[in-house]
């Protein structure tokens, strides 16, 4: 069998994760019902992770990342804010952030 008398199969379409689709951190924690408090870069809201009665997760409103400094529970964006706070997998978070779109 020649190579131009194989049989061609419909290519599987390719998505990629695009950080730059993922959603304004300041928008996003509000969305997500936390109440940030702070004039700088770094806010305090009341950590979701554990039950707390003054503030202790702290937000950069910049890049996105938190720590808690109660509870211990941190990560460098909205995204591992989203996997953590619904206990979801990667793709499944990222999908519902809207950041894994359709390659052309």
């Amino acid at each position: 069998m020649r190579l131009s008398q194989r049989p061609t199969w419909p290519q599987r379409p390719r998505y990629a994760y695009r950080r730059d689709y993922l959603p304004d951190p300041q928008r996003y924690y509000s969305e997500q019902g936390l109440q940030l408090k702070g004039a700088a870069n770094w806010k305090s809201a009341l950590c979701p992770f554990h039950q707390d009665s003054s503030p202790s997760l702290r937000i950069n409103i910049q890049t996105g990342g938190f720590r808690c400094m109660a509870c211990g529970a941190r990560g460098g964006d909205v995204l591992a804010f989203h996997m953590q706070h619904y206990n979801l997998p990667f793709i499944e978070a990222v999908k519902e952030l809207g950041a894994w779109v359709l390659c052309r």
